[in-house]
């Protein structure tokens, strides 16, 4: 379930809160994405712009420097999520056991 959307697996395992918390930091990340895009699309020379151009910087660099950080955010965190979901049951086994002993 976190493969399709992240924390969803961990509210199915029975760890609401924690899924909660991976959702609402999920759709965070993925609304500041967002919103730098049209600035992206603003910004669209055809041609990188120099670095010592003060408008080239903060009009075309500095946007696709942030998105692409967003963006690898983005998918490091969705693996994150579905990663997390299988190592659950794993932990509630161990727990389970530990209790038993």
């Amino acid at each position: 379930m976190s493969l399709l959307i992240p924390g969803l697996g961990q509210m199915y395992r029975g760890e609401s809160k924690r899924g909660a918390i991976i959702l609402f930091a999920a759709i965070i990340i993925a609304n500041l994405n967002i919103i730098i895009l049209p600035l992206i699309s603003i910004a669209n020379p055809i041609l990188p712009v120099p670095f010592d151009d003060p408008r080239g910087l903060w009009a075309y660099w500095i946007p696709r420097i942030v998105h692409d950080v967003a963006s690898v955010w983005c998918i490091t965190f969705w693996i994150w999520a579905v990663v997390d979901t299988f190592r659950l049951p794993a932990r509630s086994v161990l727990l389970s056991i530990e209790r038993n002993s």
